[in-house]
């Protein structure tokens, strides 16, 4: 039985329409649809409602997505880097080897999302909602989770290295397998589960933020 933390998989029909790459006008709908080698990049798009819609590739680098409503989207190695989502809701997603170096979560919420292998160095989910939402195998290098709110969120086998939870709230979050050194904001992991091999690299960083000094061996 899959755990409560477990993000609930998108659900897809088998036969999805297939669609061009065309750049939806504010406020279109896109309905059971498999969209092909999108080329949506440096757009600014409002409204935009996907509704079980699979993208195999694309080009959606610097897109700033204004209150989208998405649900039961599965993004296949989609460029992600540097777009923007600002407000609305992603729901019941899966994105699945993609670039989203850069990427912003703004004000928004991602809420049963699954990023699976997915390079996402300098990511910034500042104060998103994020709900049910597992990172698998991601490079989070420097990533920027300042404020947010995160409920039982997963990190699993990923490169958290200088990262910043400062503010965070991370109640029932969990780090497995994660490199977390120089994490920022540390006291931002309370209340999260975290390895015990994770502890040791996380040691410099507690004691700085309880004031203990460090003295060398004699």
């Amino acid at each position: 039985m899959a755990s409560d933390r477990t993000p609930t998989e998108p659900d897809l029909p088998r036969n999805l329409e297939p669609v061009d790459g065309a750049v939806p006008a504010d406020g279109a709908e896109l309905d059971a649809a498999e969209v092909r080698g999108a080329d949506w990049a440096d757009r600014r798009i409002v409204g935009l409602q996907l509704d079980a819609v699979a993208f195999a590739g694309g080009d959606l680098t610097g897109t700033t997505f204004v209150d989208p409503a998405w649900r039961d989207v599965v993004l296949d190695d989609v460029d992600l880097a540097n777009a923007t989502f600002r407000g609305g809701l992603v729901w019941r997603a899966l994105v699945e080897a993609g670039r989203l170096t850069g990427v912003g979560v703004t004000e928004g919420e991602w809420r049963d999302v699954t990023v699976r292998n997915a390079t996402a160095e300098i990511a910034a989910f500042r104060h998103a909602v994020l709900t049910r939402v597992t990172f698998d195998g991601c490079i989070l290098r420097q990533a920027d989770f300042m404020g947010a709110r995160c409920e039982d969120v997963r990190f699993e086998g990923c490169d958290l290295t200088g990262a910043n939870f400062a503010d965070a709230e991370l109640d029932g979050a969990e780090f497995r397998r994660c490199t977390m050194e120089e994490i920022e904001g540390i006291e931002g992991l309370r209340g999260a589960a975290v390895d015990l091999e994770q502890i040791m690299a996380l040691a410099p960083s507690m004691a700085a933020a309880l004031g203990i000094r460090v003295q060398p061996p004699l």
